[in-house]
């Protein structure tokens, strides 16, 4: 039987080439996209995209719960109750997609408030913001075979099928903007992807699966559906405070600005947001496997991996928003120019809202892989109302920066201490305080390390492709010495130090 680690090494090692793949094509369309249309269609490309995110709520919780309800099924090989799961998800996902649609219809009333006045988008706005609604509600169509592909640890191949359509969907987006110079010919272009990868996705787990065709096996009781309803409820209320918190940047940006710079911010969060995924993917590879281990393994072990990961998290986001910091703006002016460049105080603030980010996810990942979907219901709330207040605050006083300085502060009064509070309180029987020191620690660490690496390259002047490299070899080396110093004498770096020397490179040897 393939072990959690061997699963875990192939998703995590599947998961980082697909996004390094798919984010350089992603970097190929939107250099080609800004060439041939403007930074308005890039400000209503990010702000629909928001729009749409918030009104998705309705699926917030369905996938998690499923996954998680399949863990036990799973091990134990019931395939009566897989196939009970899966029709209930399927029931669940075509509610969804209809819901999508229908409350985004509402929206229509009020789109010309929301994205202001707009002088070089020459199609419909109507037809283009339906056309965004109709993407995101088919997405649901077919898609929640994907479910089962990943709870049997096979991230992986979803990341081949992502993988292979989004170079196929990039290529041809090129070639429309190129030929077409239409915004609405590349949003159907995305349309037709989105649904023909979901079909092939479901093909692919009736042939992995072939229970799942037959129609007569899987009936849930009442009881195990109750669990689930409640499962999905608390995570629906959960989540959907969490889109309200980090869902809402561009639609307020472009109501307290103007759409342009929502635009102008989208190249910056485009970066940002294709290291986010290649880190979130390859580091998600591991969720399956944190599941089945909080469903066997003991308590001690738990924890163990939970700062072990935290660590991990930890060392890759900062590394990384220490790089954003410096890099971001002499690698716009190399690829854009200096007229796509933003104040440089907002950079710094989108590396301190991916930092806060990636070091809550480790907490948020046990959260829900132990099944801790009752508990702290209201947690994003907390943050929503705080990160909307701020935003309108700071916003006025600072600009794009203040809303992004906003969304960090609402996670570190909402998520970051509320979650492993929950863990260590209803799993660990501990006290969680030992583990705030942690964070802590590591939030000074980042700050200082931001701010002395950033010291360091201000030297660095030469200008051009010279100094972004110089640049970023001074971040590696500067940022990593800095951390070394700092926890080259922690459990944690000693634990990772390990697991990779019996993992990855003894491993090889064999």
């Amino acid at each position: 039987m393939t072990s959690r680690i061997e699963n875990s090494i192939k998703n995590v090692k599947s998961g980082a080439l697909v996004q390094i793949v798919n984010k350089i094509m992603q970097f190929v369309v939107r250099t080609v996209f800004i060439k041939m249309l403007n930074s308005e269609y890039l400000g209503i490309n990010g702000l629909f995209t928001n729009i749409l995110t918030i009104l998705s709520f309705a699926e917030l919780g369905v996938g998690t719960a499923i996954v998680y309800s399949m863990y036990k099924p799973i091990a134990e090989k019931d395939i009566k109750k897989i196939n009970g799961l899966m029709k209930l998800y399927k029931k669940f996902y075509t509610c969804i997609g209809v819901t999508i649609f229908v409350l985004g219809l509402f929206v229509l009333p009020f789109l010309n408030k929301i994205v202001g006045p707009v002088h070089y988008v020459k199609e419909s706005l109507v037809i283009i913001y339906i056309l965004f609604l109709t993407n995101s509600a088919s997405s649901y169509f077919f898609s929640y075979k994907k479910s089962i592909i990943i709870a049997h640890q096979k991230q992986n191949i979803i990341d081949l099928f992502d993988s292979i359509f989004y170079i196929v969907k990039s290529i041809v987006e090129v070639v429309a903007l190129i030929v077409f110079r239409n915004f609405i010919v590349y949003i159907v272009i995305d349309i037709i992807a989105t649904f023909t990868e979901n079909i092939c996705i479901s093909k692919k787990a009736d042939k992995l699966y072939p229970y799942l065709l037959n129609e007569e096996t899987g009936d849930l009781s009442k009881k195990e559906k109750n669990k689930i309803f409640s499962n999905v409820k608390s995570l629906v209320i959960y989540k959907f405070g969490g889109v309200i918190m980090n869902g809402t940047d561009n639609i307020l940006i472009s109501y307290l600005i103007n759409v342009s710079t929502v635009g102008l911010c989208s190249n910056y969060i485009m970066i940002i947001n294709a290291i986010k995924s290649i880190l979130s993917n390859a580091l998600n590879g591991i969720t399956a496997s944190i599941g089945n281990l909080n469903a066997t393994g003991d308590k001690h072990k738990k924890e163990e991996i939970f700062y072990l990961l935290n660590f991990v998290y930890y060392l890759c986001f900062s590394f990384c928003g220490i790089a954003f910091v410096v890099l971001l703006n002499p690698f716009i002016t190399f690829w854009l120019g200096d007229e796509y460049v933003l104040a440089s105080l907002i950079p710094f603030s989108l590396s301190l809202s991916f930092f806060v980010e990636g070091i809550r996810t480790t907490s948020y990942t046990y959260r829900t892989t132990l099944g801790l979907f009752n508990k702290g219901k209201l947690t994003p709330y907390i943050g929503a109302i705080v990160n909307i207040l701020l935003s309108i605050i700071l916003g006025k006083q600072m600009g794009v920066a203040g809303i992004f300085f906003a969304t960090s502060i609402a996670q570190i009064v909402s998520y970051c201490w509320i979650d492993p509070y929950l863990i260590y309180k209803y799993e660990f029987n501990k006290n969680v305080f030992m583990f705030y020191k942690k964070l802590i620690f590591y939030f000074l660490i980042f700050i200082v390390n931001a701010y002395i690496t950033l010291r360091v390259c201000s030297f660095i002047t030469f200008g051009g492709i010279l100094e972004l490299i110089l640049k970023g070899v001074a971040v590696c080396l500067c940022s990593s010495l800095i951390n070394f110093i700092c926890l080259f004498k922690t459990k944690e770096l000693r634990n990772s130090i390990e697991y990779v020397k019996n993992h990855f490179i003894l491993d090889g040897k064999k």
